[in-house]
């Protein structure tokens, strides 16, 4: 009887020790994911604490009183020299991210009598895949030696079509690298429509404004335009050293080829522009790598019969012009400025869009529309009407 309950208890003794054997490995699984997850929280919550630290508020300023890159901007500073970035191809995903925390969104208005400016940084696009450019890249200004920077001015003016087209372009340039988007309005004031959109797109952006003198408003056919080009002439020669400048209006649409041949441009540019004229395009004529001459529906007697969008300048060269600007001439605007850039030869010129054979931008002008009727207020009151009428014209 006594042998049977000594046999017994052991039995239940090696059957309890196999059991906690059995289980010691999920036992310690356990206890390893609880003490994983709990660290990864911990330095979640740091990694967090030290974003915030980066990025808050606009133009942030570092503890030890450094300037950050985006209070540069914020202060219009846009020497490149001024600017502590350094490209670490080899840094770590971690340094990556903290130095794109460092180009929080930065925005900065000046008033003045005639003109008003609002210069703003968004925050990187994420680098394409296939592109080993580290993110610090996309930043604006990057180092030229890395990437030129582009100078992109828009003339604009209020019109049912200005925020569609201003959309259309915005997003294209979103797509394009180390870009400042001079947007010039042809108002008395920084639109706040204009602003906003501006904002939700994200790209980098100057702000400005230019009224055409009320001289030229009299005229039947005005010099649409100039007064806003050559603002943004005046802003570069301020702010600007390298790089090139681009007018691009806000009724075309680009291919963003373009933009990257841009990039390099010695000191003028030229190239073809679609939908241009009873000759569906205007361009330099091409020969054995020569320019020897322009074919446009409108030749007028220029000796440069180019489109808008069909040239580019360094600006470089821009300030070795210090009186080059844009005459109140209207159809002699492309023309005249390029006259005021002179001397420089044929030879000179870099033939982009594949020695002139492609077309990578094209004048895509949309469908004038009337101004929209007033709303009848008292009949809609209360409806989504109401609002929308804030986005027509």
């Amino acid at each position: 009887m006594i042998r049977s309950y000594k046999l017994y208890l052991m039995l239940l003794g090696s059957s309890i020790f196999f059991l906690l054997c059995q289980n010691q490995s999920s036992i310690t699984c356990f206890v390893s994911n609880v003490s994983s997850s709990a660290a990864a929280a911990v330095a979640a919550s740091a990694t967090a604490d030290d974003s915030l630290a980066l990025g808050q508020g606009r133009g942030a300023v570092a503890a030890d009183g450094e300037i950050s890159f985006a209070e540069k901007i914020r202060s219009r500073s846009l020497n490149f020299k001024d600017i502590p970035l350094k490209l670490d191809r080899s840094s770590s995903t971690s340094a990556a991210t903290s130095s794109s925390a460092l180009t929080s969104t930065s925005t900065s208005t000046t008033t003045a009598s005639t003109t008003s400016t609002t210069t703003t940084t968004a925050k990187p696009l994420s680098a394409p895949s296939a592109n080993s450019i580290d993110e610090a890249m996309y930043r604006f200004p990057v180092d030229t030696a890395l990437l030129p920077p582009l100078y992109i001015i828009t003339p604009t003016y209020r019109r049912p079509e200005q925020i569609p087209e201003l959309t259309r372009l915005g997003y294209t340039l979103k797509h394009v690298q180390n870009v400042l988007w001079i947007v010039v309005e042809d108002s008395e004031n920084c639109t706040d429509s204009v602003r906003h959109l501006l904002d939700e797109i994200g790209v980098p952006y100057v702000q400005i404004t230019a009224p055409m003198p009320a001289k030229y408003r009299k005229q039947k056919i005005k010099p649409r335009g100039v007064s806003n080009r050559n603002r943004a002439l005046q802003w570069i020669r301020a702010n600007a050293t390298e790089g090139v400048l681009y007018f691009a209006d806000d009724d075309n649409t680009y291919n963003l080829r373009l933009f990257e041949q841009l990039r390099w441009v010695r000191k003028v540019a030229m190239f073809p522009v679609g939908l241009i004229s009873k000759f569906q395009v205007s361009s330099p004529i091409v020969k054995n790598g020569t320019i020897t001459g322009f074919y446009d529906g409108w030749v007028g007697g220029r000796k440069y019969a180019l489109d808008m969008a069909g040239f580019a300048v360094s600006v470089k060269f821009l300030h070795s012009r210090p009186h080059a600007q844009m005459p109140y001439k209207p159809g002699y605007e492309e023309d005249g400025f390029l006259r005021t850039l002179e001397p420089f030869t044929f030879s000179e010129v870099d033939l982009l869009a594949s020695n002139c054979t492609e077309i990578l931008t094209w004048h895509t002008q949309a469908r004038k529309n009337s101004p929209a009727p007033a709303l009848d207020r008292k009949k809609y009151a209360g409806t989504n009407l109401l609002r929308l009428t804030s986005w027509l014209v």
